[in-house]
């Protein structure tokens, strides 16, 4: 059980870190004209950008919550 927790986190923290830099990727293509793969779109970028943080954030929550409670159980057991 507390594997499967530290995976999720650890995948989650992964998923934020992707969206980040996908989105980093658009924000840096604004200034590329759209025939050579430019976006002008830079509202869904930068919201993405605070969606893959509060990911980010929220699954390093779910690694650290993980950790504690391994650590209880290790002092219970011991």
């Amino acid at each position: 059980m507390i594997g499967s927790m530290m995976n999720a986190g650890v995948t989650g923290v992964q998923n934020g870190y992707d969206m980040l830099n996908r989105s980093a990727d658009q924000i840096a293509k604004l200034n590329v004209p759209a025939e050579q793969g430019g976006t002008e779109d830079y509202i869904t970028p930068a919201v993405e950008q605070t969606l893959g943080e509060l990911q980010v954030k929220a699954s390093a929550k779910v690694v650290e919550t993980a950790s504690e409670t391994l650590g209880t159980l290790i002092d219970i057991k011991v």
